[in-house]
């Protein structure tokens, strides 16, 4: 008996030793689970703290600069015209260390630090996040092609009356050197031979007997265009703009372009140089194949930015310019030196199409070629009559192009190729013209001016067009008080960050996160 109790006791103590040893084993299982729980869930609020203080930081974005252009971006000057970083390291730091004190068995007083954090400029180099931005819910629109082949036709047909300028000139000098007529050296281009007319033409005679006087109309023409080009191309009661706005201080600043010359209908080399100057004046600076298909660009600049025919603002605010397209185009700090640019590129282009309708026109052709054969004659320099007829031609559709200004600044439309029912000006009204007939024409086929103008935007070197629009969008800010010194250059469009924290036990561990819009 008394064995069987020890053998029993015995039992007893290993079984009470296995059952301590199976509870310290169980117990470790759970505090290692529970320390395990316990990092996990640190770092999974590391990690949320992390990501927050990125959301918080892009959610204090630029308001006048997404009110009024629809961009969103962090002014990582805070209103001025310093980059202040580590007030932005400062702000996120800040926001990740309240956001881990707010988590489960944090505390407060969290030790937290942070890398030196890496910020992705809205304009850095290239366009693409500005890009980004504006087509944001815009269609392409892909116009290269037609764009492509309008100005291959408006050159060619440029080319083509330079040309038949110079061949006419030089055939009628040789002619009047050959019959050694005074006035070889005559000033004054003609049409090929359509005139209608023979070289031999006298004036007709009043009924008193004596040469009835030969209204000249390029002399109308002339004294509408020396008043000036916004005399001539605007519409009369037209309100021009006087604002200015100098652009030397913007983020990325760009050179203005003024055009505007001096015109002589009634010289040859006048007109010559002025074909030839038209040359390249609407050519896209890389050339036909190279034109970026940003149609969705064209569409916001039209919503966001004004331009001399807007009826009213898309979004009301306080602007530097009033015609801010037209700035774009050209780039000058003054709006009347910006509509000065643009109305000249209208004419250049308006003048060229409205020309080779004229030239195929057997009617027209027959009508200037009369006054021409009555003008060289009166002059005594009847071999240059398809000279002056080309001349007469040339002045009859630049009148015709001073009215297709007027009609598309007071809101019409003007076709890219006219025909004998949208033409405006008859030769009658050419031979008593005043300012006054110019407005008489109310358009209503074809383009308005917007999409003239969103043309010529398509022709323009990207660079260029998006550095301008830059400059009206900082400058516009600028007029809030908060943003007297804002600058498009310090926009930020996202964040990459690294924090580390003590985890516990002397542990420390770094979580990074990277956030854009």
């Amino acid at each position: 008996m008394r064995n069987n109790k020890i053998l029993f006791r015995k039992a007893e103590g290993q079984l009470t030793v296995f059952m301590a040893l199976v509870f310290f084993l169980v117990v470790s299982l759970l505090l290692a689970q529970y320390r395990s729980a316990v990092f996990y869930a640190r770092r999974a609020n590391a990690e949320r703290a992390a990501r927050l203080s990125a959301e918080s930081f892009l959610a204090g974005y630029n308001r006048p600069l997404r009110d009024y252009y629809q961009i969103l971006a962090v002014d990582g000057g805070f209103g001025q015209d310093i980059f202040q970083e580590e007030r932005l390291e400062a702000q996120l730091l800040h926001v990740f260390e309240k956001n881990v004190e707010a988590g489960p068995g944090a505390g407060n007083g969290v030790d937290a630090g942070m890398e030196e954090p890496v910020f992705t400029l809205l304009i850095d180099g290239d366009w693409d996040f500005f890009l980004r931005e504006i087509c944001l819910n815009r269609m392409d629109v892909t116009v290269a092609d037609g764009i492509g082949y309008i100005m291959e036709q408006w050159k060619s047909k440029n080319d083509r009356a330079a040309g038949d300028l110079s061949r006419k000139r030089q055939e009628a000098a040789a002619r009047a050197e050959t019959e050694n007529v005074p006035g070889s050296g005559a000033e004054e281009v003609g049409q090929p031979g359509d005139s209608g007319q023979p070289e031999e033409n006298e004036p007709p005679e009043a009924p008193g007997g004596s040469p009835e006087p030969v209204t000249d109309p390029r002399d109308f023409v002339a004294e509408i265009w020396n008043q000036g080009i916004l005399a001539a191309a605007c519409p009369e009661n037209f309100a021009l703009s006087d604002k200015q706005c100098p652009m030397t201080d913007v983020s990325f600043p760009e050179a203005g372009q003024k055009i505007q010359r001096y015109i002589d209908f009634k010289d040859d080399a006048s007109i010559q140089d002025l074909f030839e100057g038209w040359d390249g004046i609407l050519e896209p600076e890389l050339g036909l194949g190279d034109i970026v298909s940003d149609g969705a660009v064209q569409l916001y600049i039209m919503e966001v930015f004004n331009h001399a025919a807007t009826a009213e603002s898309r979004v009301v605010h306080e602007r530097v310019l009033n015609y801010e397209v037209e700035y774009i185009l050209a780039g000058n700090e003054s709006d009347s030196e910006n509509l000065k640019t643009v109305l000249w590129k209208l004419l250049a282009f308006r003048c060229v199409m409205n020309l080779s309708h004229i030239l195929m026109s057997g009617e027209k052709g027959i009508q200037a070629g009369q006054t021409a054969a009555l003008l060289s004659t009166a002059l005594l320099i009847p071999q240059f009559t398809e000279v002056v007829a080309f001349l007469l031609k040339c002045a009859w559709a630049f009148a015709e192009s001073l009215s297709d200004c007027r009609t598309l600044l007071k809101g019409g439309k003007v076709p890219l190729m006219k025909d004998d029912t949208t033409w405006y000006l008859t030769w009658e009204q050419m031979l008593r013209l005043d300012g006054h007939m110019l407005d008489g024409n109310s358009g209503t086929e074809g383009i308005d001016y917007q999409g003239y103008l969103q043309m010529f935007l398509l022709l323009m070197k990207r660079d260029t067009k998006y550095r301008r629009m830059t400059h009206l969008m900082e400058k516009n800010i600028r007029l809030l008080p908060d943003y007297s010194e804002f600058r498009m250059a310090n926009c930020i469009y996202g964040v990459q960050a690294v924090f580390d924290c003590d985890f516990g036990q002397g542990g420390r561990r770094r979580v990074q996160t990277a956030l854009s819009y």
